[in-house]
């Protein structure tokens, strides 16, 4: 798939970001459940993975020494484990700018929102609409497919666009924590082979929810596991354009409120591990929202 086929534009181009983020918007239409058959049955001949044998390490408690980035912002405080295995590039890149205090006082500048779903938020942005400034980072690396990594809620990834020789997909600065968008009744209702592992990546997406359709759009390099009452509190906030109709195609997704990265830090599992490392359940945060609605 290539960014010219889907409209996309480069995230650094001097254009609204909202542009950029009109293709994540699109992947929301697509029919979860299909593709999630296509991508791992190989329908793409590109984009083969075998997740029947993965460890989905995700979901695994990190060793003490495992390198876990906090960020401070001004919703409050969530940390994320890095997988330097899985993805060696794309940490070894991220690591850098983090130690050089590149995502401090950076913003949210996107909340991918449409029809009722909220996707996720984009975060890393030197400025808070999302364009490119004097001194944003737009160094890349090629996109690295890990089949132990899946884009679950509070998995971090790198939406990768097409650059550089041979058109290779490549991942920036700027990151995604995704959120959740799985009808698992429409997921539960597909039938289909089990191949490449798909009944076991279903399995895990019912359990913990995500965006299945950005398997392989994404390098994925990372996993929150703690500070979810701050990413649901950015994944809440209202849009500059929450009340103009999603057909419109310049609808502004950047947040009403600054959201702001006021610092980034580097550490390990072992000094970040006072509260344990929680992965929620997709039921048990659909509770947790009915009861809510009902106080």
């Amino acid at each position: 798939m290539s960014y010219s086929s889907t409209g996309m534009r480069d995230p650094f181009h001097q254009n609204r970001m909202r542009t950029y983020f009109k293709f994540s918007m699109i992947a929301f239409a697509v029919v979860i459940a299909v593709v999630v058959g296509m991508l791992l049955s190989g329908a793409q001949k590109e984009t083969k993975i075998d997740y029947s044998k993965s460890e989905f390490v995700q979901y695994e408690t990190p060793a003490d020494s495992a390198p876990v980035v906090v960020f401070e912002t001004t919703e409050g405080t969530f940390k994320a484990v890095l997988y330097e295995e899985e993805a060696p590039n794309y940490v070894k890149y991220f690591k850098e700018l983090v130690s050089s205090g590149y995502f401090d006082n950076t913003y949210v500048c996107t909340i991918l929102r449409s029809e009722g779903l909220t996707g996720g938020f984009i975060g890393g942005s030197k400025t808070k609409d999302g364009l490119a400034a004097d001194d944003t980072n737009t160094d890349m690396t090629d996109l690295e497919v890990s089949a132990n990594l899946l884009p679950t809620k509070g998995a971090l990834g790198s939406l990768t666009k097409q650059a550089g020789r041979f058109t290779k997909a490549k991942a920036g600065s700027v990151f995604t924590v995704m959120n959740d968008v799985v009808d698992i009744e429409e997921l539960r209702a597909q039938e289909a082979e089990d191949v490449n592992g798909y009944s076991r990546v279903c399995e895990i997406f019912e359990k913990y929810g995500g965006i299945p359709n950005y398997l392989q759009m994404y390098t994925l390099f990372g996993q929150v596991y703690d500070g979810w009452d701050t990413i649901d509190k950015i994944n809440s906030a209202r849009i500059v354009d929450e009340d103009v109709p999603e057909d419109q195609e310049d609808r502004n997704y950047q947040p009403e409120k600054d959201i702001v990265i006021t610092r980034a830090y580097l550490s390990t599992y072992g000094e970040q591990k006072e509260n344990g490392f929680n992965i929620p359940l997709k039921d048990a945060a659909e509770t947790k929202t009915d009861e809510s609605k009902a106080s």
